[in-house]
């Protein structure tokens, strides 16, 4: 897998720090899911190759290749008690001081309600979005999980022990039953469970855990601005939306409410889906199809006038 010619390094701002990758011309803003980080491409440090958690999207031919796009992948701040709106309006924020321009705007997830309540909240900064995995809004469903998870992080347990705890729990919501049965009938989901998480709790913090829960929680588009339909009427671009068939944590009929909501608010651009048996996390595995996503939106997107 083609590395970047020089390590990117990480930005800092005053309350925003991000990666940069590649110096093609299609410009993306790629914001990640709860426990993801700026490091969606591959980057070698001092001692090692750290792995992105997109890395094949980056490699050479593929959508996102150094030579086709620049991507800034910033860090989601985390400060307790922090909702999507504030994720997306310190977003904002950092971009208005940089005066920066994007073509699309992407996030899977928790970075898929971040890039709703952004492209609301700054409209002219996109021609394009589209986000993975999510609704536009956190049903009872997802709340109810979040809930059991936050009490976890907040129980007595000493930090590793309560977040990999929590992230044992959230693995099951992040995969689906078949996938599971496939890759586990003769046994092993208990070791798989405990290395996902023994490898949260060795580089993620309690504090940061509990708090971007809370703001995957706290979702809803339509809250204060008279509805869904409203707020993505905000939109100056249109929204493309990505949905998992098998997704047991974002059910696609929170997908279909969205899509049926641009088409509404007259923002619609498309409606997709990822086939997979590994429900919510099919993102993260199914690259074929998520570079097919890709090449078809980056196609759509006018490249964005920078002065």
């Amino acid at each position: 897998m083609e590395q970047p010619t020089m390590p990117a390094p990480v930005h800092a701002r005053p309350t925003i720090s991000f990666r940069r990758h590649g110096h093609g011309p299609a410009r993306v803003l790629l914001l990640h899911a709860l426990t993801g980080s700026p490091d969606a491409a591959d980057r070698a440090d001092s001692t090692a190759t750290v792995k992105g958690w997109w890395s094949p999207l980056f490699a050479s031919g593929a959508p996102l290749a150094q030579e086709a796009c620049t991507v800034w992948t910033p860090r989601l701040p985390d400060p307790e008690g922090v909702t999507a709106r504030d994720l997306a309006a310190s977003l904002a924020a950092w971009i208005e001081s940089e005066d920066l321009r994007f073509d699309l705007l992407v996030g899977g997830s928790l970075g898929g309600m971040v890039a709703l309540e952004l492209a609301v909240q700054a409209p002219l900064r996109f021609a394009s979005v589209a986000v993975i995995g999510c609704g536009g809004r956190s049903d009872a469903w997802v709340r109810g999980h979040v809930h059991a998870e936050r009490r976890i992080l907040e129980s007595p347990l000493g930090d590793k022990e309560a977040i990999a705890l929590a992230r044992r729990f959230a693995m099951l919501t992040f995969r689906a039953p078949h996938g599971l049965d496939t890759r586990f009938a003769d046994g092993g989901i208990e070791a798989w469970l405990d290395h996902h998480g023994t490898a949260l709790a060795a580089r993620f913090t309690r504090a940061r855990y509990h708090a971007l829960l809370g703001a995957m929680a706290s979702h809803d588009l339509g809250r204060g601005r008279g509805g869904l339909v409203a707020a993505l009427k905000e939109l100056a671009c249109p929204l493309h939306v990505l949905g998992i068939d098998t997704d047991s944590l974002f059910a696609p009929a929170l997908i279909r409410e969205l899509a049926e909501a641009a088409r509404r608010a007259g923002c619609f651009g498309s409606l997709r889906w990822l086939h997979s048996p590994h429900g919510h996390d099919a993102f993260l595995l199914e690259w074929p199809q998520v570079a097919a996503w890709l090449d078809y939106l980056l196609a759509l997107a006018p490249h964005a006038e920078i002065p």
